[in-house]
């Protein structure tokens, strides 16, 4: 186990270093932020999938990600950097590979035990919040789909709280294909390149992207070195079609099929198609209808897989665009957390 300890703010920061596994199986190691207040007694742990990254200056262990920030003065909180980021950079990730994510935060949660151990704490080191958003909030649930399966006996789930999650990938890449327009572009090369490398589809991305994305993902992109989010918005470009050529775009090519089977693949739920698990801990689904990135349909098809159950609490309503939702998000569930106490 390696620690390092960073410079405390409001909390004493550690880069850990764990074992885990790759989309083929094979193990490697990872990297992530842990986080614990300074100089009092936390409230409890949280685990934060975090939201989508492109750049690994953004990486947990290189700076705690704003969602983590948000709970790290009162909570431990453990936010791993998922395969492609922090130790392993040089990788690509497979982006929106849920069960991946779910085995890389899990593996995390696991490692940190000992160190949390040793702190002397004063809290149960077996029970955890889950909190994400976007590509955490679908990570969540692929998170806690895990831990109630494979590790019920170990880890107990107080609350997940999951927001505008992209639990059926394939519809949302289906919303930007209609509408021809996302006002995150950048999820698209993400989301191609990840899944051709989540599934080992071996696809040549140059039948996808336009000369202007491969310009693009060629120069920024793939050297994770830049502030893409930034890049992206500046070209005032918001066209799918810009992005990705005809003929990736083009269902009736085997190709494009190969693609989208894999986008099938990383869903959670897909069209009528519900998961045979079924969530027993508590659960926060929050999702704005004006989303303008995670398409709304998510989080209703989630609901009609779920939708009889007790323990699930629905959040929808019409609160801004993906990015004005987010700042809304987070505020909240540490408002739930504080008040629950």
């Amino acid at each position: 186990m390696c620690y390092a300890a960073k410079k405390p703010l409001v909390s004493d920061e550690y880069v850990l270093h764990y074992p885990s596994i790759d989309q083929y199986g094979d193990s490697l190691v990872l990297s992530g932020n842990l986080s614990v207040p300074a100089g009092k007694q936390p409230k409890g742990i949280i685990l934060v999938p975090h939201y989508t990254i492109a750049s690994n200056m953004d990486a947990p262990s290189v700076k705690m990600t704003a969602d983590g920030r948000t709970f790290a003065e009162d909570y431990v909180v453990l936010v791993p950097d998922y395969l492609g980021y922090g130790l392993t950079a040089d990788r690509v990730h497979p982006y929106l590979h849920g069960e991946l994510t779910a085995h890389n935060c899990v593996d995390m949660l696991l490692y940190a035990q000992p160190k949390l151990d040793s702190m002397q704490l004063g809290i149960p080191l077996d029970s955890i919040y889950i909190v994400g958003f976007s590509q955490g909030g679908a990570s969540a649930m692929w998170t806690l789909k895990l831990l109630e399966e494979q590790y019920a006996d170990r880890i107990h789930v107080i609350k997940c709280f999951a927001g505008a999650g992209p639990y059926d990938v394939a519809v949302t890449y289906d919303e930007a294909m209609i509408t021809n327009r996302s006002m995150m572009p950048m999820v698209i090369p993400l989301l191609f390149e990840g899944t051709n490398a989540a599934y080992d589809l071996q696809l040549d991305r140059a039948n996808f992207f336009t000369p202007a994305l491969e310009k693009v993902y060629s120069k920024y992109i793939e050297k994770k070195d830049h502030d893409i989010v930034t890049i992206f918005f500046k070209t005032l470009n918001h066209k799918v079609s810009h992005w990705i050529s005809k003929p990736g775009r083009d269902m009736t090519r085997p190709e494009t099929q190969r693609m989208y089977e894999g986008f099938v693949r990383s869903s959670l739920v897909h069209d009528t198609i519900c998961p045979s698990w079924t969530p027993r801990s508590p659960l926060y689904i929050y999702h704005s209808k004006k989303d303008d990135v995670v398409t709304f349909r998510c989080a209703e098809r989630l609901q009609q897989c779920y939708k009889n159950l007790p323990n699930i609490t629905y959040d929808f309503g019409n609160y801004g665009g993906h990015l004005q939702s987010s700042r809304r998000f987070f505020p909240k569930v540490k408002e739930m957390l504080d008040n629950q106490r």
